[in-house]
């Protein structure tokens, strides 16, 4: 298993009791996002969770006691916390593709629809 998927797994776990959709699993999901989309970022993160004061919920806690709704705002705030370079735009959401690596999105041929995530 390499660091990232590590970090990944660490993140899951630790975050494994908030409801699907919440604001707390947002949260944790953009944090996964993030380091899939800059895995050097992920090292730094793996180390950072072994740290009680640094853990998904302490993250998640901050995050929401903010009222941070603005998703680049959310991300900046991620990587703020967690001393990680800021991605120039918001990566892709990796759980949409149910998996830890972003796959290349399929045409709109074979999707049969247009997806407007994909025009921005």
């Amino acid at each position: 298993m390499n660091i990232l998927e590590n970090a990944v797994d660490c993140i899951k776990t630790q975050g494994k009791n908030y409801e699907k959709y919440s604001n707390e699993w947002n949260v944790m999901q953009q944090l996964i996002d993030i380091i899939t989309a800059q895995p050097e970022s992920a090292e730094i993160v793996l180390q950072d969770l072994n740290v009680k004061e640094m853990q998904v919920p302490a993250l998640v806690k901050k995050i929401t006691s903010k009222r941070i709704a603005n998703p680049v705002e959310v991300m900046n705030a991620i990587c703020d916390f967690y001393s990680i370079p800021k991605p120039s735009e918001l990566p892709p959401e990796v759980w949409r593709m149910n998996s830890t690596s972003p796959a290349p999105a399929k045409s709109t041929e074979e999707q049969g629809f247009i997806n407007l995530m994909d025009l921005l």
